[in-house]
C-alpha cells in the first residue's frame, strides 16, 4: 500500500483491519520482521470479486494512476 500511495499506510491498514477487509497473515523474513497482510472473504464480497486473482496487478494499477494524472504532473 505504501509503495502505491507513496505515503505511510499505517492508518489505512488499521482501518482495513477494523473493517475486517484484511487480516495479519504473518511476518516477512526481512529486517524488522514487518507484518504481512492478506485480504479476507469479506474483502472479496465487498468488492464483488470471486477470487483475489480478479484484482489488477500492481503494474496495472500504476498504469491506471499514471493515465489519470493531469499532464503537468507526468
Amino acid at each position: 500500500i505504501s509503495s502505491i500511495r507513496g505515503v505511510d499506510a499505517s492508518q489505512s491498514l488499521k482501518s482495513l483491519l477494523q473493517k475486517r477487509l484484511v487480516k495479519i497473515s504473518g511476518r516477512k523474513k526481512a529486517p524488522g520482521r514487518p507484518l504481512l497482510y492478506r485480504t479476507t472473504d469479506r474483502f472479496l464480497n465487498y468488492f464483488g470479486l470471486d477470487d483475489i486473482k480478479d484484482l489488477p496487478s500492481q503494474d496495472e494499477i500504476m498504469k491506471i494512476l499514471d493515465e489519470e494524472k493531469p499532464d503537468d504532473e507526468s
